[in-house]
């Protein structure tokens, strides 16, 4: 009895050891990655570092007067698909619970203090010539001096050779996809024809990530083609005739 009792424990040690060792080796593969880098000497409070770290798709709290005319809104619309019998019923209901929830919301101020603290950070990246944007490679936001910035961007633009135009092509560009458009009749009928070039063309813009996994935190760029002459035009062919 005493032997098993012995290799029982034995066991039982073995199980919680291995136990420990994969909890301890998955914290060390799993590491916290921050949501917030701040690359300049400023400094910002516990409050408005937290609503930083929420990222720019961050919704701030609903005013409740807008939110109640929401609700109201929304349930008188359910409870026209009732049948007539019930809906009296149900918007008594309703009614008493959208007054409880107005006498419960009456003193929020969460979201004046959400714009408030909003407000506040805007104040402070204007004041100090402060930009934010994007990690690369991460879901991180960078907190960066637009001049530090615009050094990165001219150091991309010299290391690839990119060359600045005297003039903007784009509506030279824009005329001669029409005329290419309409020269494939064959192919492209009519009708599709005017849905395959912008109305009102611009140059692509240039974003940028930074690359916080790199020496000295260099770009990526990303840019946006949808207001380009010829996105629509190879969206359509990319989707027709790709092999």
């Amino acid at each position: 009895m005493d032997t098993q009792h012995i290799k029982l424990n034995k066991k039982l040690d073995t199980l919680i050891n291995q136990k420990d060792y994969q909890h301890s080796h998955n914290n060390k593969s799993t590491k916290f990655k921050t949501r917030l880098i701040n690359l300049t000497k400023t400094k910002f409070t516990r409050e408005q570092l937290q609503t930083l770290s929420y990222g720019p798709n961050f919704s701030i709290e609903q005013i409740p007067k807008k939110f109640i005319n929401e609700l109201i809104i929304d349930t008188e619309n359910a409870i026209k698909h009732l049948e007539p019998k019930i809906q009296g019923t149900y918007r008594h209901l309703a009614t008493e619970q959208i007054k409880h929830i107005m006498n419960n919301n009456r003193n929020s101020t969460l979201h004046k203090r959400q714009q408030y603290i909003i407000n506040e950070i805007q104040n402070i990246l204007q004041k100090n010539n402060l930009t934010i944007v994007n990690a690369d490679k991460s879901k991180a936001i960078i907190i960066i001096n637009k001049h530090t910035l615009e050094e990165k961007i001219m150091n991309f633009i010299q290391e690839n050779k990119i060359i600045k135009l005297n003039k903007d092509p784009t509506d030279k560009y824009h005329k001669q996809i029409q005329q290419m458009i309409k020269n494939c009749s064959l192919i492209i009928d009519k009708h599709t024809q005017r849905f395959l070039t912008n109305i009102k063309p611009m140059a692509p813009k240039l974003n940028v990530y930074l690359k916080i996994h790199k020496v000295n935190e260099t770009v990526r760029p990303v840019i946006n083609n949808i207001q380009a002459p010829s996105y629509k035009a190879a969206k359509y062919l990319n989707k027709n005739f790709a092999i």
